[in-house]
Formats: structure tokens, C-alpha cells, sequence
């Protein structure tokens, strides 16, 4: 970190949030790291450091991102709309973060190396339009076939293996596994996490 911190210029960015680990990670830049008060026009670098990336704060950061200054963008979050953020995604001048990968001294490296990278052709609010899309694709859930529908409604009606193998007329293995599947395609913890993201998605 110490090595980044020295190569590269001060950083003048903009915080979107009020949290812990943003704090941190830019006590952890020291002096280099530098708050604009003035506005994103003066930013080089946008910080969102979040527990879930609303639509209200991407709007926010996309029209940071498009102001004349275009500066680069670091968002640092558990998820993307409700949806989990499984791994790290950076475009161009466009860095998302899980948060239970990032670090103080982590969050203070990519805001200088995007800063640094700011200057590519494409603009930051475009990169992030694209990430955002491409994590709402990855989010959506997959159509259910009929036997699906009913699998997870009868789980919302509290029924058992048993009774769903009767109801749905095979075996109570094949019950195992149809919940097993819905589970993984959901990344669920258990039964009544999969009827939760059913009713909260409008599956069922």
C-alpha cells in the first residue's frame, strides 16, 4: 500500500454514505486523501460505501459520474438492489467492491488507482450504467416451471416433504432435490429463505 500511496498524486473524491469503513479507509491514505467539499465537480474520485447499492444511490452516482469533471467511480457494498454482490466487478474507471473483501487500507488503494485511471475515453457513468445492468441480469430470477410453482407454494403453505411428494406425486428424494436445486438457483440458506425470496421477488 505504501508504494501506491507514494506513486500516486493526491486524490481529491467525493463521499456518497455515512459509514464506518469508508471512514477508515480514508484515515487509512492519510494525508493524501483529500475530502471536496466543493461538489463532484472538483472529485477526481466518487466513494459509495453502502450496505446495499439502491436505485437511489446509483442515480446519484451516475450523475456524479457524468458531471464535467467525469471523475472516477469506488462503491463498496454487500449488495446490488437487494441482490448479493458475490465478487469484486471493475470496468474502466468503475470499481465494485464486496464489502466483506474490503479493508481501510484497501479502500484507500483503489481510490488512488481509479483516480489514476479516470482519464480512459469511456466515461465512468456509462461503465457503471453497464455494471449496474449487467448485475440486475445476474440478479433476475430464472422462470419456474409449473412443478416449481406449486413446489414453492406448498412450502409457503408450510407443508411437509411428505406432503409435497404426495401433492406433487413423486418421491420424497425428488422432493429433496427439487428444494435442494431452488435453494442453490436462489443461494439460499434453507427452506424458509427460498419461500422469502419467492414472495419478495413475486414468484409466488
Amino acid at each position: 500500500m505504501r508504494t501506491v500511496l507514494r506513486e500516486d498524486p493526491t486524490v481529491w473524491f467525493t463521499l456518497f454514505g455515512d459509514d464506518v469503513l469508508a471512514a477508515e479507509g480514508i484515515a487509512a491514505a492519510g494525508a493524501r486523501l483529500r475530502f471536496a467539499p466543493g461538489g463532484h465537480d472538483q472529485a477526481d474520485a466518487l466513494l459509495a460505501v453502502t450496505i446495499d447499492l439502491t436505485d437511489e444511490l446509483a442515480a446519484a452516482l451516475l450523475q456524479a459520474a457524468a458531471s464535467r469533471r467525469r471523475p472516477a467511480v469506488l462503491v463498496v457494498t454487500a449488495s446490488v438492489g437487494g441482490h448479493p454482490l458475490d465478487r469484486a466487478l471493475a470496468s474502466g474507471p468503475v470499481h465494485l467492491l464486496p464489502r466483506r473483501d474490503a479493508t481501510a487500507a484497501g479502500i484507500a488503494v483503489l481510490l488512488h488507482r481509479i483516480a489514476a485511471e479516470r482519464s480512459i475515453a469511456d466515461s465512468p457513468a456509462s461503465h457503471l450504467t453497464r455494471l449496474l445492468a449487467d448485475l440486475s441480469d445476474q440478479g433476475r430470477p430464472r422462470g419456474l416451471d409449473q412443478r416449481e410453482a406449486r413446489l414453492l407454494a406448498l412450502l409457503a403453505d408450510g407443508a411437509d416433504t411428505a406432503a409435497i411428494a404426495r401433492d406433487l406425486h413423486c418421491s420424497s428424494h425428488t422432493v429433496k432435490r427439487l428444494v435442494r436445486d431452488l435453494m442453490q438457483r436462489y443461494d439460499a440458506r434453507n427452506r424458509a429463505h427460498v419461500v422469502a425470496h419467492a414472495l419478495q421477488t413475486g414468484l409466488i
